[in-house]
């Protein structure tokens, strides 16, 4: 009785400790294959864990995209080269994928600025256009502005010539995607950046190529693995459009005929037009015997001070935008969605040319 009581025993204590070792062999399985992100099964194969991995990308990247790092799971390979001379077209891959090359097939390609849009958290890419930043800034300056979130990601690579049309105002907001070299840029000169909307300066990552004594700068070029955000973002805010409409619009003195001693005739109104002598003076506008643009009246400023008339000689809208200050993308939104058929009449006051 007592020898049966004994094996008993040890056949107890040896079946407890085998499954405490297997136990303990899952676990260091499992917390292994948890960090290797592969599938966990158990003895009968039902599945217990499958991790997502960290980034979603191609095993092998696209050709033309190979870098020299090894990019972890919670990195992004990148690689961005600008164009150099006229004849070599700049190249951006993201995510091991090729996004811009000349021999992609409607490939928005060529001179002036070059970008690639991608969105911070599922990575997924937005917009792909080309600027002609040689010619003007205008529409760059606009989607940079407009189109892009707070965090977007912004792969940039110059072609041919960049900085001939480009303003302070487009420059400044590039030092709000993070770059800290870009108003060094110059003439032909070659640059890349990998930025965000709204990350401080200097955190982009970006090179630039001066051009010396030759006609055009070497290729700029940046490659390598990115943790995103590349820093904090703050997002951006920007002037907001001054207009007032029918029902809002405001109403200063009052004087018949505008002041005018001539009388309009039946299809024609009365109109002054005053830019002030001086930044102490004041803008004025006058139509049909009211003034609709005066110091206090309808936010009257510096800048450009604008009045929309309808064929009815009715103040229809009314708008301030300071040009001084703020780039010109408040006053063409306002322009372009004017009705047809209508008269703008515009005064300077004080300084309305910087920007």
């Amino acid at each position: 009785m007592i020898i049966l009581v004994s094996i008993t025993v040890i056949f107890i204590n040896t079946y407890v400790l085998s499954q405490r070792n297997f136990s303990l062999v899952s676990d260091n399985v499992l917390d292994r294959n948890f960090r290797k992100g592969e599938q966990i099964y158990n003895r009968n194969q039902t599945k217990l864990f499958f991790p997502q991995p960290l980034v979603q990308r191609s095993l092998l990247p696209d050709l033309g995209c190979e870098i020299d790092d090894k990019c972890s799971d919670d990195t992004i390979p990148y690689k961005a080269i600008s164009g150099e001379g006229t004849d070599k077209y700049p190249i951006i891959c993201f995510n091991n994928k090729l996004l811009i090359h000349k021999t992609l097939k409607d490939t928005k390609i060529g001179r002036g600025l070059n970008v690639a849009v991608v969105d911070s958290k599922t990575y997924d890419v937005k917009f792909i256009e080309n600027f002609d930043t040689y010619l003007e800034e205008t529409f760059f300056l606009r989607f940079l502005r407009l189109k892009l979130n707070d965090g977007d990601i912004a792969i940039i690579a110059s072609h041919d010539e960049m900085t001939y049309g480009l303003k302070d105002a487009s420059l400044t907001l590039l030092e709000n995607y993070g770059s800290q070299t870009i108003k060094g840029v110059k003439y032909r000169d070659s640059y890349v950046m990998i930025g965000q909307k709204g990350l401080a300066r200097g955190k982009a990552i970006e090179m630039h190529q001066s051009k010396g004594r030759s006609d055009f700068g070497s290729a700029a070029q940046i490659s390598g693995c990115a943790k995103f955000p590349l820093g904090q973002i703050t997002p951006l805010s920007f002037p907001t459009l001054e207009v007032n409409k029918e029902g809002k619009i405001a109403v200063g003195t009052t004087i018949k005929n505008c002041g005018l001693t001539a009388t309009c005739k039946e299809n024609e109104f009365a109109a002054h037009v005053y830019t002030g002598k001086d930044n102490n003076d004041e803008p004025k506008i006058c139509v049909d015997g009211k003034y609709v643009i005066a110091k206090g009246i309808n936010d009257a400023g510096r800048g450009l001070n604008v009045v929309v008339v309808s064929n009815g000689k009715e103040v229809i809208r009314t708008g301030h935008f300071d040009t001084w200050k703020d780039d010109s993308t408040n006053l063409e939104i306002f322009l372009e969605n004017l009705e047809d058929n209508v008269i703008i009449i515009v005064v300077s006051f004080d300084e309305a040319s910087l920007k």
